[in-house]
């Protein structure tokens, strides 16, 4: 049986052809009916490349706070226009926004490339997503999956590893539980995974042909180079990989 990080066994069953993977009781691989779960959800997962454009978010509670902060991080201006703004915003936020003290008005979304109407009332927020569509500007309503033109996935990020997670709207609660599952089982070893393996495409493009980069990846994209990571052997993994390099 697997060990899982602290000793403990992880217990992996197949349903059909697709491995569950089970820890403590929760489902971390979606066997066939939660695929067909996913499927019938209606969504196209994307990630946007966000930086330099202006995005708006309406409402400056909590969730707003969150949300300007998911925007700001993926390197988006971001404007917040609310009637107040909550304690959820630090100075760190504010002065990173460009924060409106007023009511919501349409033409707050010239120029915008994606909306967030964040507010805790569904008949504003309705209003935002109407104007929205008029001008064929995407829009995320919090209080209704249905209204919105896109979602926003729980995020586990790990250096440059980002896992999204989302139900399609269906259940916030359970998208969550599936983050920090994924935020045990995905530790800072991922992080220095990632660096590592960015660190090494350019030079597997530039001395390896085409035809032996598969095998090359093979090796190196392993549980046993993560155990090495965790372990603090990263002299061991190096001079491992310049070997296959030189093979």
């Amino acid at each position: 049986m697997a060990r899982q990080k602290g000793g403990g066994p992880v217990d992996r069953r197949v349903h059909n052809c697709c491995p569950c993977l089970s820890r403590r009781g929760r489902v971390l691989l979606g066997c066939p009916p939660f695929r067909e779960l996913i499927v019938s959800a209606g969504t196209y997962p994307v990630f946007l490349r966000l930086k330099g454009k202006t995005c708006l978010v309406v409402g400056a509670g909590k969730v707003g706070a969150r949300k300007a902060r998911g925007l700001l991080a993926s390197g988006a201006r971001v404007r917040v226009v609310s009637l107040k703004v909550s304690w959820a915003f630090g100075e760190e936020d504010l002065s990173a926004c460009e924060v409106v003290e007023r009511g919501f008005d349409a033409a707050d979304l010239d120029g915008m490339s994606l909306v967030v109407a964040a507010t805790d009332s569904e008949s504003v927020n309705g209003e935002v997503v109407s104007a929205a569509r008029a001008r064929g500007v995407w829009v995320n309503d919090v209080t209704s999956a249905d209204r919105s033109d896109f979602i926003l996935p729980a995020i586990v990020n790990r250096g440059g590893l980002t896992i999204a997670v989302s139900t399609g709207g269906g259940s916030p609660a359970y998208a969550r539980f599936v983050r920090e599952t994924l935020e045990e089982e995905f530790g800072e070893e991922h992080t220095a995974m990632v660096n590592l393996l960015t660190e090494l495409r350019p030079r597997v493009m530039d001395s390896l042909e085409p035809d032996v980069r598969p095998a090359f990846w093979e090796k190196v994209v392993t549980n046993e180079t993560l155990d090495l990571i965790r372990s603090g052997q990263a002299d061991e993994l190096r001079e491992r990989i310049e070997r296959w390099l030189s093979s």
